[in-house]
């Protein structure tokens, strides 16, 4: 008898401890608004996960022969004082959605379509990096996907409760558009990434499965399965993008 009140007393345990798990706040970084069908992680300053071992490729940053966006990337950049970056406003989800929406097909006008990436994988991930453009690191640093930079002196965040330069920081750009085209260029141009441009340059245009190759985004094992849930339940049949 008392083995079986244990049992029951555990089986109680779990169910209490699991009720207060899914009412966590919003934290420093964030308040998403998820389909109600999808359990989704509070985003939060650390959701890419431990990057430590991921960063090695990206300080490495080896520039494959990418050459033509670079040469557009350049041209935009002297073009920018007469053609002003759309503002990604984050005021609301829609809102977000759709100014974030104009800031790609802006970029696009200035990037050949081959080194393109579907609108709605981007969207996706800014989302679940900025909690709907909510974080702090999105309206501080214009920073709407969690990049880092290893340059103490280049103008960055620390994660709260960081106060000391721990090796690494979340890049702070002009505009929250600039950010956007950060991206682009990272996923064009730095080795983690060569499978996922394989992928691409072979044909593959859908979001849901060129998330599949950006495991090397994050060290969360639950990272792209969290942009794929998002394409599917908040952003394909809810914007038009």
């Amino acid at each position: 008898m008392r083995i079986f009140s244990t049992i029951l007393l555990l089986i109680a345990s779990v169910f209490i401890y699991t009720a207060i798990a899914k009412e966590q706040p919003c934290t420093d970084d964030g308040c998403p608004d998820f389909h109600d069908e999808i359990e989704v992680p509070i985003p939060d300053e650390n959701i890419r996960g431990d990057l430590r071992e991921i960063e090695k490729d990206w300080k490495q940053a080896v520039v494959v022969p990418y050459r033509e966006i670079e040469l557009k990337y350049a041209v935009h950049k002297t073009v920018e004082k007469e053609y002003n970056l759309p503002e990604v406003d984050t005021t609301s989800n829609e809102k977000f959605v759709k100014s974030l929406n104009s800031c790609i097909n802006y970029l696009y006008e200035y990037i050949q379509p081959e080194y393109h990436i579907p609108n709605e994988l981007i969207i996706a991930q800014a989302v679940i990096e900025t909690g709907w453009g909510k974080s702090r690191f999105a309206n501080e640093g214009n920073n709407l996907f969690g990049i880092r930079t290893w340059n103490i002196d280049e103008p960055h965040l620390l994660p709260i409760p960081w106060t000391k330069w721990p090796g690494w920081g979340v890049k702070v750009y002009e505009t929250r558009c600039d950010s956007v085209r950060d991206y682009l260029r990272i996923l064009n141009e730095v080795f983690a990434f060569t499978e996922f441009r394989a992928a691409r340059d072979s044909g593959v245009d859908d979001g849901l499965v060129l998330a599949e190759y950006l495991t090397q985004y994050a060290s969360n094992q639950n990272y792209v399965e969290l942009i794929k849930e998002v394409i599917k339940y908040n952003i394909r049949g809810e914007y038009d993008i």
